[in-house]
């Protein structure tokens, strides 16, 4: 069943794709009506990457509580992922930008604000490659990744809507009702992917922390193992595993 549902999850991500490029119409009010198609991605991806940051802040919060680096794990993953789903905003921001208005990179607001979101992301990375404490390190990067979280809306919504006026997206656009149908399929699509990716990512660290507790205590090691595996399966949604 659950391979099965990875296929369905494979096979909606394909066809959402081929739907924004084959049945969508071009967008009015647009310099390039046509091109305007990629934003039925470009929005849902940006959704998701909402959503992995927010995953990230919130499994921060329970490392902190808890102080268990399962958390600290399912955090930096979560990070990751919330910096790929941003990279591929950007990527897809760039190609509208190009044709749109001349030149992948235009500093508009929203471009400026996810360059500067990125580079967040990418300091969380440096800053616990820095720490060789995994305790310490786990727990710096708590407090930065929940910082990260709520920067996350800020500049992925609140700044460029603050700066609109100043920005080239053009305001007096029309989308035909099937680009909602295409944005719906998408953003499920795209939120599947993720949560697939997260689970994948948090077995992997699960494994790997139960293997550093079984040479750093060999006779309860053989617990460590099925309580991490065990968590880790509880915790993800069976067509995830």
């Amino acid at each position: 069943m659950a391979t099965v549902a990875k296929y369905l999850l494979g096979l909606l991500v394909a066809v959402t794709v081929v739907l924004a490029y084959r049945w969508l119409p071009a967008a009015e009010g647009f310099a390039v009506p046509e091109a305007a198609r990629i934003v039925a991605l470009h929005l849902p991806l940006a959704f998701v990457a909402m959503i992995a940051a927010i995953v990230a802040a919130v499994q921060g919060v329970r490392y902190l509580k808890t102080r268990h680096l399962q958390n600290d794990a399912a955090s930096k993953n979560a990070a990751a992922l919330a910096a790929l789903f941003c990279l591929l905003t950007t990527v897809t921001g760039s190609v509208f930008a190009r044709v749109q208005w001349g030149g992948y990179w235009n500093w508009d607001p929203k471009q400026t604000c996810i360059s500067i979101l990125l580079l967040i992301y990418a300091a969380y990375f440096v800053l616990r490659a820095g720490v060789d404490d995994a305790e310490k390190r786990a727990s710096v990067g708590a407090v930065y990744i929940v910082f990260a979280g709520i920067m996350t809306p800020m500049l992925g919504y609140v700044v460029p809507k603050y700066l609109a006026k100043f920005s080239l997206h053009p305001t007096n656009t029309h989308f035909d009702a099937r680009y909602w149908t295409v944005i719906l399929l998408a953003t499920a699509g795209f939120s599947g992917l993720y949560l697939w990716m997260q689970n994948v990512a948090n077995r992997y660290e699960a494994a790997r922390l139960a293997l550093d507790a079984r040479e750093m205590s060999a006779p309860v090691s053989a617990t460590v193992v099925v309580r991490a595996a065990t968590n880790a399966d509880k915790e993800a949604p069976a067509w995830t595993r």
